[in-house]
């Protein structure tokens, strides 16, 4: 597959409900600060957005373990496999360029839903990408690799 689709986009909101409860929404803007109105807008984390391949979520479905769209954290989620690029590589989200920053490591968090769950998803979580410009992503933007670093 060449291209593929946003499916979802997530973020952390910083004071609905409580702080850090994950929303899905239709769009988000972002820049290399972050996702603007994400809890994480501006705060040094070491990354902008996490993308998640449907591939993740199938490799977890094939082991029979079953998890809501959005527990792997991801901010963007997409049908197309993307899990392979390395960093430096460049994305296009809609209109938008994002380099890829590196891969995402499982989080121990997971061991709590199934013991299994990092180990299985190693290499296949999802990678951090970061927006060349501010940007706008939307809920059925195409994705397209533009460059493999």
């Amino acid at each position: 597959m060449n291209s593929g689709k946003v499916l979802t986009l997530y973020m952390s909101t910083p004071d609905l409900m409580r702080a850090g409860h994950r929303v899905t929404c239709d769009e988000f803007d972002c820049d290399a600060n972050g996702i603007v109105g994400d809890i994480n807008y501006e705060k040094d984390v070491g990354y902008v957005a996490l993308l998640v391949s449907q591939k993740s979520y199938e490799i977890i479905e094939q082991a029979e373990i079953v998890v809501d769209k959005g527990i792997l954290m991801e901010s963007i989620y997409v049908d197309i496999d993307l899990n392979h690029l390395k960093k430096g590589s460049v994305i296009e989200i809609g209109d938008n360029l994002f380099e890829v920053s590196g891969p995402c490591q499982s989080y121990r968090y997971l061991y709590a839903i199934a013991p299994e769950l990092p180990e299985l998803i190693d290499g296949n979580r999802g990678i951090f990408v970061t927006p060349l410009d501010y940007s706008t992503v939307r809920v059925g933007d195409e994705v397209k690799v533009i460059q493999e670093a």
